[in-house]
This record gives C-alpha cells, structure tokens and sequence, in this order.
C-alpha cells in the first residue's frame, strides 16, 4: 500500500468513528481479556454506524463503550439487537418531530414578521427589503 493510500485510510479511519475490528481488539488489550462472541456482536451492531443524527468522538465511542462493558458485567445489557427496520422507523419518528417543529418555527417567524411590517407601517416607516422579500414569497 502507497502511503498516499494509507494516509487516506487513516484519514477515512479518524472521521468515522464507528466500531471495527482493530477498535475491539485494543479494547480487549486495555481490559486484558477477551470479550464474549455475543457481547462483541452487540457492539457491532450497536456502533457499526454514527447514532442518528449525531456523530461520535473517539471519546464518545470509547466512553460508550466502556459503559457497555460496565452494564454487562452488571449483568444488566440487554444484548438483543433492534431490527434495522425498527431503527429505521425510530429515525423517521425522529425526522418527522424535527420537521413538525421546524414547521412551526416557520409560521412563528412569519407572524412576527407580520407584527414587524404593521408596526412599521403604522409608524411610517418605509422598508422595501422587507416589503420585496414578502411579495416574492422567499425568506
């Protein structure tokens, strides 16, 4: 491998923060032992991919994954795996609540908007900039 092409699988490596094979083997190192066929399943599914829709820190993965290890020592984990088409429906749950919300943001803006022109009209005030975004329809 060139070290142009390993300098950019580092660099793909290092903005991914999701769990691999190398990442589980320091794990085992750092605790010096070896972790259950069913424990590391979990954690592959678990961290294959960045949490919707945030992204991982290698602090976060790391610190996650630590309190996995300190949960199923416990014997507290449920090791059970969602579905993907379980966390597909809780992503477009999410998506939809974000998009309600925004959606009212929207009208609460132009509302004020509404109180702003009003209160420029009535004082005199002549604001074209306002008054040319609103007849196009584009905030």
């Amino acid at each position: 491998m060139t070290f142009t092409a390993q300098y950019q699988q580092q660099a793909r490596e290092i903005n991914n923060m999701t769990i691999n094979k190398k990442i589980i083997k320091q794990i085992e190192q750092t605790y010096r032992r070896l972790l259950p066929d069913e424990f590391k399943k979990y954690l592959f599914a678990k961290y294959k991919q960045e949490p919707f829709p945030y992204e991982y820190s290698e602090q976060d993965l790391y610190a996650n994954i630590a309190n996995d290890i300190r949960t199923y020592e416990a014997g507290e984990l449920d090791l059970a795996v969602k579905k993907s088409s379980v966390l597909w429906q809780e992503e477009r749950e999410y998506l939809q609540g974000l998009y309600a919300e925004k959606c009212h943001e929207v009208r609460y803006l132009e509302e004020y908007i509404d109180k702003l022109e009003c209160i420029f009209n009535k004082t005199g005030f002549n604001i074209p900039k306002i008054n040319a975004v609103a007849e196009r329809g584009s905030y």
